[in-house]
């Protein structure tokens, strides 16, 4: 039978290494969480600073304007007939 000194020993030594595992795995886990938190503050003062001034793009909104999705639609097509056309060029008949 263990003497209660030894008991009260052993559970001061039991708690203090849970705290000490508890600290190691949960500190990283408090950082990403707290890292998250500052990203979302942060999106949501830019956000409102791109309101303010009226500069504001919907989620649907890519950025692009329409006359820029036909020219990039174009474009490719484009480039791949001309290098196609160069290719034929240049082999024999």
């Amino acid at each position: 039978m263990a003497t209660t000194s030894a008991r009260v020993t052993f559970r001061i030594v039991l708690a203090v290494l849970l705290i000490v595992a508890f600290f190691y795995l949960c500190r990283p886990l408090y950082w990403k969480i707290s890292a998250t938190v500052q990203d979302i503050r942060i999106s949501q003062i830019v956000l409102e600073a791109q309101k303010s001034v009226g500069w504001y793009r919907y989620e649907s909104d890519s950025g692009l304007h329409e006359y820029d999705r036909k020219a990039l639609a174009v474009n490719p097509r484009r480039i791949l007939r001309q290098v196609l056309d160069n290719d034929l060029e240049g082999q024999p008949s």
